[in-house]
């Protein structure tokens, strides 16, 4: 199988987006601060060290955001609510901080008669700093860590821990000034509040607000520089930003991750994904282990078992869109809550569409991760001609894994109680047989029947040919794709077909689809 280089920028790009969803940011928010930065960076002249450490800080600046965000969600309420409102703020403005945090408490207390919901507010308020305090602080710490399992250099880390500082002092959580603050740090904080501010108040209001803040939360050279020439700077920025373009952006040599590396940058995602309540803690990598173990146990292509495990990682990432203070209810969603909730899988998907072709496989395993084989799961509600092997078994896993866990609605279930669970939903037509004993068995449950074999007793490789000549490639491309020989290629694809008593592609594909190794419509027959 071809080696897999992959370039950081992209996971990179994938935290952007989580960091945005989390945060309640607009649209590709990161990801256009990365565009204007660069764009300052040159008008500016700085040098290319303070580029490079700007390009990275653009997209990770809020990936520690979800640390402790569940004593933040506790104190305050619906998390996103308040930073949507802190967005574009001058936060060391007290009066205007007040404010926000008054109208985060209003929400938080709605129920409360009026004398009450006062004091409870006055009391809120008197521990608000003291609660952001050491949320801030870890957000930092958690930004620097991922970001030296991303490979970064000390120099970039160095920025991450400073992701709330400002140039007069009145930033947190250590208060520097001036020069102290590095100069990529300076330089992202203006442009992500450009973004905001040019969102909620159009390019001319953005550009007056960046002038009176001058020597406040910014630089005062460089503000004045970003407002004189707020037009040509915000040029494009509005429409969505793609991968091609932050990719040409970034400074050279462009970093590129090995397959090895890859793994880790992906655990580095699961983590960041899961560290927002204590009882995910772990979820999402159990999960990728669960699902790649059962993958390799019925004989899955390796590029599958891989697909498997990466978005195994991934599978949660859209949980972010949604209020921890929805997940943390003890008791019955809303209508409105349930669907929000039900719709993570989309915004998981969403996620990977533009990581490149590896990101295709995973993105179509995070849609389907709560289908169901009877239709009867979420968000598309598709049955098991839509649903492939790995998906079936992805769907298995973390089912598996999230009833071995607690949740504040009820207590984690033993292993064996989870094992009976899923096998009373194969019973019931929920989920795959085979998907199911696989995943109990190699998490250690006793097996209740034989383990599925390989589809007519072909090889993981001879699987991924019969894939690559059902979606219409010739040998040679298939050759080509799997980086061995036409000879070779030529040789598996006849073993298959001995295999499956056909002699055309067309009705290999149609034997293909028939089993769930692709779903209907993906074939070029």
């Amino acid at each position: 199988m071809t080696s897999i280089s992959i370039r950081r920028a992209d996971f990179m790009m994938i935290l952007a987006y989580a960091s945005d969803l989390a945060t309640g940011h607009s649209r590709d928010f990161a990801l256009k601060s990365c565009v204007l930065a660069m764009r300052i960076a040159e008008l500016a002249g700085v040098s290319e060290q303070v580029r490079r450490n700007a390009y990275h800080q653009s997209m990770l600046r809020y990936v520690g955001c979800n640390a402790d965000t569940d004593l933040l969600s506790a104190a305050f309420g619906d998390e996103i609510a308040l930073r949507q409102d802190l967005v574009g703020l001058d936060m060391g403005n007290r009066a205007e901080l007040g404010r926000v945090f008054v109208q985060a408490f209003k929400r938080f207390y709605y129920d409360l008669e009026p004398d009450a919901q006062a004091r409870a507010i006055e009391a809120a308020m008197s521990q608000a700093l003291a609660v952001a305090r050491p949320v801030l602080t870890a957000h930092c710490e958690v930004a620097q860590r991922i970001g030296e399992r991303l490979g970064l250099s000390d120099e970039i880390r160095r920025n991450l821990g400073q992701i709330y500082e400002r140039w007069d002092g009145k930033g947190l959580p250590r208060g520097l000034s001036g020069e102290d603050v590095l100069p990529a740090v300076r330089l992202i904080t203006l442009a992500q509040d450009a973004i905001a501010l040019s969102d909620a108040v159009g390019i001319d209001g953005m550009a007056e607000t960046i002038a009176s803040r001058s020597d406040g939360p910014y630089e005062a050279e460089l503000a004045r520089l970003v407002a004189a020439n707020a037009a040509v700077l915000m040029e494009g920025i509005g429409a969505t930003v793609d991968r091609e373009t932050i990719l040409s952006l970034e400074p050279d040599p462009p970093v590129t991750l090995d397959e090895a590396a890859c793994d880790e940058a992906f655990l580095a995602i699961a983590d960041m994904i899961d560290m927002r309540m204590p009882f995910t803690y772990g979820h999402s990598r159990m999960v990728a282990e669960l699902a790649e173990g059962a993958g390799g146990r019925i004989g899955l292509p390796a590029a599958d078992v891989r697909a498997l495990r990466w978005s195994g990682c991934i599978h949660d990432i859209g949980e972010l869109v949604v209020p921890v203070a929805t997940w943390m209810r003890n008791g019955p969603l809303s209508v409105r809550e349930r669907d929000a909730a039900q719709l993570h899988a989309y915004y998981g998907e969403r996620a990977l569409a533009s990581f490149g072709r590896e990101g295709e496989a995973m993105a179509a395993l995070v849609l389907r991760h709560h289908e169901r084989m009877d239709g009867s799961g979420y968000h598309r509600k598709v049955g098991g001609s839509d649903l492939s092997p790995a998906a079936r078994i992805l769907a298995a896993a973390e089912a598996f894994q999230t009833s071995r866990e607690e949740r504040p609605h009820r207590k984690a279930l033993s292993s064996e109680a989870a094992a009976a669970r899923l096998r009373a939903a194969v019973r019931d037509g929920c989920m795959c047989p085979d998907a199911a004993e696989a995943v109990l068995s190699f998490a250690g449950q006793p097996s209740r029947r034989a383990p599925p074999r390989p589809l007519a007793g072909m090889t993981s490789r001879e699987i991924e040919v019969l894939r690559l000549i059902a979606a219409g490639l010739t040998a040679k491309e298939a050759a080509r794709k799997l980086d061995i020989s036409p000879k070779t290629a030529d040789h598996h694809i006849q073993g298959v077909y001995s295999k499956i008593g056909v002699t055309t592609r067309a009705a290999a594909a149609l034997y293909a689809v028939e089993h769930g190794l692709i779903r209907p419509g993906e074939t070029q027959a």
